[in-house]
């Protein structure tokens, strides 16, 4: 699994709710999950679906604002999860 760097920009509309940025390669991008998804910046993501040089497209567990699943982001946003981790 890998993780995905995030940034929190406010609450959802339940009190279980966070909403992050994500930042990717065609801009930020609105994401709606339950805080427990959330785990010190980051969240989990299925390993990338395709790689293009540093940019790696990932699906994403929601929807985001803007109707995407799969984004496209740089390397540096995603970080590998030793198993032992993995949920």
């Amino acid at each position: 699994m890998m993780k995905l760097r995030v940034r929190t920009i406010g609450d959802g509309l339940h009190h279980s709710e966070v909403v992050v940025s994500i930042h990717t390669n065609n801009g930020d991008e609105g994401l709606a999950l339950g805080r427990r998804s959330l785990q010190d910046g980051f969240i989990e993501v299925g390993y990338p679906i395709r790689q293009e040089g540093d940019s790696y497209l990932v699906e994403l567990p929601r929807e985001t604002s803007t109707g995407n699943w799969r984004v496209w982001v740089d390397k540096d946003q995603l970080e590998f999860m030793p198993e032992e981790q993995v949920a």
